[in-house]
């Protein structure tokens, strides 16, 4: 599939400018759990939740949002918040 034709199918534009899926969960979750799509899936697909960054501290209110969907992600950001607070 043409990078467009991905974008005009499954994609929208949100409140940030950023792409996202037009549905959730994401439309190539199979039945049982597993991404249809995988060895051709996105690249910000392969990099979630993107807390391995090199820049991590840029996207963080991506990964905010991402603690609310993501048990990764929210678990980085709790051991986050126990390390400033010892």
């Amino acid at each position: 599939m043409k990078p467009g034709d991905f974008i005009d199918t499954y994609l929208r534009l949100d409140e940030e400018n950023d792409f996202v899926l037009q549905q959730v969960p994401c439309p190539f979750l199979g039945v049982d759990n597993y991404c249809s799509i995988y060895d051709k899936r996105p690249k910000a697909c392969r990099e979630y939740p993107h807390t391995d960054r090199k820049d991590f501290h840029k996207i963080s209110n991506i990964t905010i949002r991402n603690t609310a969907v993501c048990p990764a992600a929210y678990n980085i950001v709790e051991e986050m918040k126990r390390r400033i607070n010892n």
